[in-house]
Parts: C-alpha cells; structure tokens; sequence
C-alpha cells in the first residue's frame, strides 16, 4: 500500500520533535507547553458518580501519558494492501484463505463446519453447548499464549495510544474484540464473541447475587480476590504470576438502561466519538454521558483487574463487556447515521480536545497500516459478525428473555428482563408471580432451595449435569480440571464443577445417572459407549465392580 506523509502542525513546530520510522511514516512527537497540559482530571471531581469519576482519572492518565508519544500520521492512498494475517480480515473469503478453508460456491468450509458471518449474544442467551464451545476455545487460546499476545497490547499507553481518552475509543476497541473473536474462530469457526449487558443485572436487589458470577458461569472471588470458581477458574493474569481478580460490588455501579438509551439516541456523535480528555480551551468537550465515561461502570464494579485499564484484560469478561459497548456503538449507527456517515463522521482534528493519537488519519497503534477511521468501516458488520437483540420480554411474551439463567420482571414498571439471583440472594420486592431465584424459590425476600424444590420429581430429560469420560472422576482428583482446562470444562462438567447435578450423588459408586439407562443398555450402548456408560449408567450396564480404564 502507498501511502501519502503529512506535517501536522500540531502544536508550534518549535514545540515539535520530527522522526522517520521504519516504514517511512512521519512521525510528530508532540511536547505541549505546560499551559496546556492541564486537562480535564482537574474536572473528575465533578462527576455525577464514583464510577464515572475513577473513569474519568485513568482516562486522563491515560491522555496525559500520550501526549508525549510519537505518532504516526498517515493516509491511505493507492491500491489495498494484502492482509499479512488473518487479524488483519474483514470478510470470510480472506479468513478463508488464512484458516485453510476449502471454497465450495460460495461457502468455506473448516473440516464439516461453515465459516460464516457469526451472531454475537448475550453470555446468557447463549445455548449450554454454545457456551461451552466458548469456554472451551478461550482456554485453548490462553494456553497457546494467543491470548495473552492480543491482550498484552491494551495494557500499556505506549501500545495503544488510542485505546482511551477521545473519539478512537471505540474504533480502537472495535478492531481489537475482532481479534480475539478470530483467534477463537480458529479453534471453532462458528464462535461469535458473546456480550455482557450488565441492565440485565443492575436493575436486581443485590447485583453481586446475580447467577453471572455463579460457579456455572463467571465465578465470585474467594475472599482473597482471587477467581478460583467459575469457568475461568485459575485463570492466570497475561505474566502467570497469579490468578485473575474481582471485588464485584465494592464501588461504582453497573450501566443503566437510562444510561444506555441516553447515548443510543443521542442526536449527533459527540456521546460516542467523544473528547474525554479535553484541554481548558476546548469548546467541544463531551458530557458525563459520553460512552466511554459510563463505560467505566462495570469495570469498577466488577472491580480487581478490572478496575484498572492496564490489567482490565486480565479478566476474560473484558471482552465480553466491550462487545456490548460495540453493540451500543452500532445500534446508534445504524439508527441514526446513513451508510456512507458510518464511515466518513469522525470528529474534526483539534489539539486542544484529544491528543493526536485520537486524529482521524493517525495509525490506529498497533494495528498498523490502518487509520482511525478505518474502524468506522461497514465491513466489520456487513462480513464478520452481527448482533443478536438484547433480550427482551412483554406481558404478552413472558418468556421472551430466552434463557434459564434470565426472568421477567413485571414488578418494576414496563417488563423487563433481569438475571435471575443465586441462592442467598435477596429476590424483594417483586410481586407478579415472577420467578428471580435460579433453583430455587424466593421465600420471605431470600432465594432459598425450598423442601418443595429439594424433592420436586425431575424428568428423565431435565437432568443436564453430566460427565462424558468414565476417567472425569480420577482425573479431576489429579487436578487436571486446572492443568487442561479445555477439555476438562467440556467433557467433565459434573466433576470439575462447571454445572452441580440435580437428580444423583456424584460420589455414589453404583448408580444410574441418567434416566434413560435401561433404554440405551437395551439399544447395546454399554458396548457400543462402554466409556460414557461406565460413567453415567454403571449399574444398568452391571458396570459396578469395574474399574475405570484410565
């Protein structure tokens, strides 16, 4: 690709130092004048929530630290260059070629599956094999150290000047999740990125008794911080010295719907784009509505790495928390903008509201040779990917919110769909005959296993929990449950304790676990599946004095 060199005067050039990098890019390495690197931290105080307000701190750190970096300015011109890696992707055709595919019509082909455009949903709405094969493809990720390469870029301003503090906020962050969502593609093709929306838990009694941060899904920390349940159990930070932390509710709040419609309708760009770090003479500075301002409410909520944009990636929830933020980004898109504004509004260069790093036309570092406004591209949604709603339900639709793990409240005004509450939590305050408490039932304002559900006659097919190898139990008692995650996670759920069976002991050492036992030994599978019949129907398949083959 040529490319077309500019001398921004960014500042008075006798307040400029010029260099050529390697690739033969201008590059401006801006040193303000010490009047004018006084920015908007000395406003933090004034924002409307604690949240917003340590957002507001790091975002001007963040700003602060760039200022002296050199950037590169660039604009594209002349004919598209080729991807070197299928990071670099932005249709199938091209991750076709990089994943081997095979090209039949129209369609690519990885082994038996289609690699197509993906659906990304909401973390609950997503079905349980679904979410396992997610689970399952970023372990593999993160034990081939991909996981932590993609990652490491976000945690330092000198690798990603532009991740933070103005307009390329979400640009940035949009082409960084893809990759990720890539990486995980090339374990499953069929993996979209899932988004957290955390309405779905801020609008509960006690959100820190959501069942997002059940063992079945994201784990609570131990009172260490350390995350030592949940499907990234141990899970190690990107220099495996330690695992991951969280303090879920210890400061801020999560986003509110209100929040999120502000922006979502908001009139012009100015709540997206944003000048978040403006300087004194900034007469465009953004409000405290400005997504990336409330974008920080979760993070500090769910505290620990979280909280601190040079760790937040240590937590695998980052990624799913900045696919709702590209949701928010793109439903305000495509209902407010025309196809052609998607791609060409982008704030207008100004010194004295962001630091260069933010400039339509600088590289978006690292992800060299694209610029800024390459992230406003119509190809990430038009090839790649596409959002499923964010779950919703009407009186008519009670059930709408499709998920075991989700309800309906009719309780507060319009209905709405929440997550539903672990045991312990308190579930008052809701009066139509809702049912908040996942297994179980809200008695006197707790959620509690009721006698009624405790003894609750539980069908054949209702039973979900189970181990597929007969060796899961020796296995997950050597510790492999932490040494191989992605295989333990997906083939030994019952004993490495992604899910808790409801209708059988899992210490029991001649049972049957499954209710159709005496169909399938009749239909010859403790022959044909002696490994899986061992394990779930020792005692149909008279398998009780057998020992494991391991």
């Amino acid at each position: 690709m040529a490319f077309l060199e500019l001398t921004y005067s960014l500042v008075d050039l006798k307040n400029s130092s010029l260099m050529w990098n390697h690739n033969g890019l201008l590059l401006v390495g801006v040193l303000l004048l010490t009047a004018q690197s006084i920015n908007s931290m000395e406003n933090c105080n004034d924002a409307p929530t604690e949240a917003i307000k340590i957002t507001c701190k790091q975002i001007g750190k963040w700003d602060e630290n760039t200022k002296d970096l050199p950037v590169t300015l660039s604009v594209r011109s002349g004919g598209a260059r080729e991807p070197r890696s299928a990071y670099e992707c932005l249709d199938i055709s091209c991750l076709c070629r990089f994943f081997k595919g095979t090209r039949i019509f129209n369609k690519c082909l990885i082994g038996t599956k289609t690699l197509g455009k993906v659906v990304r949903k909401e973390y609950r709405v997503m079905s349980d094999g679904e979410r396992l094969r997610f689970h399952g493809a970023m372990w593999r990720i993160k034990q081939s150290g991909e996981y932590d390469k993609i990652s490491r870029v976000h945690s330092s301003f000198q690798t990603s000047p532009g991740a933070h503090s103005g307009p390329a906020f979400l640009p940035w962050h949009r082409e960084f999740i893809k990759r990720v969502e890539i990486a995980l593609r090339q374990v499953d093709p069929t993996i979209g990125l899932p988004y957290w929306d955390s309405t779905l838990d801020e609008s509960l009694p006690d959100p820190t008794m959501s069942v997002l941060w059940s063992d079945e899904l994201m784990g609570k920390p131990d009172s260490d911080g350390h995350v030592r349940r949940g499907a990234f159990r141990n899970w190690t930070i990107l220099d495996g010295s330690r695992y991951f932390r969280r303090n879920i509710g210890a400061r801020g709040q999560l986003m509110t719907r209100r929040e999120i419609d502000t922006v979502v309708t908001a009139r012009d760009m100015s709540l997206l784009l944003s000048f978040t770090a403006p300087q004194r003479h900034c007469g465009k500075a953004g409000d405290w509505s400005a997504l990336e301002y409330i974008h920080g409410n979760p993070h500090v909520y769910t505290g620990g790495d979280m909280a601190v944009i040079p760790t937040a990636t240590h937590d695998p929830i980052f990624f799913l928390h900045h696919s709702m933020m590209d949701l928010i980004w793109e439903e305000w898109r495509i209902s407010r903008q025309s196809r052609s504004e998607r791609e060409t509004a982008y704030p207008q260069n100004d010194e004295a509201c962001s630091s260069a790093a933010h400039f339509a036309n600088t590289t978006m570092t690292p992800f060299w040779p694209m610029v800024n406004m390459d992230g406003l591209s119509n190809k990430y949604t038009d090839n790649l990917y596409e959002y499923a709603p964010r779950p919703t339900c009407t009186r008519l639709k009670p059930n709408g919110c499709g998920s075991k793990y989700l309800f309906c409240d009719f309780s507060h005004g319009q209905p709405r769909c929440a997550s539903k509450m672990m045991l312990g939590g308190r579930c008052n305050g809701y009066s139509s005959n809702e049912e908040p408490c996942y297994n179980g039932k809200c008695v006197r304002g707790v959620c509690v296993t009721t006698s009624e559900t405790a003894t609750q006659p539980v069908s054949p097919t209702e039973e979900d929990c189970f181990n597929d190898d007969q060796c899961c139990g020796p296995w997950a008692a050597r510790g492999e449950c932490t040494r191989n995650p992605p295989y333990m996670l997906t083939y030994c759920k019952a004993s490495c304790g992604v899910c808790t069976p409801k209708t059988y002991d899992l210490k029991a050492r001649c049972s049957n676990r499954h209710g159709n036992c005496a169909r399938m030994r009749n239909e010859g599978h403790c022959q044909s599946k002696a490994s899986w019949m061992w394990e779930n129907c020792r005692r149909a398949c008279k398998m009780c004095r057998q020992k494991p083959k391991c």
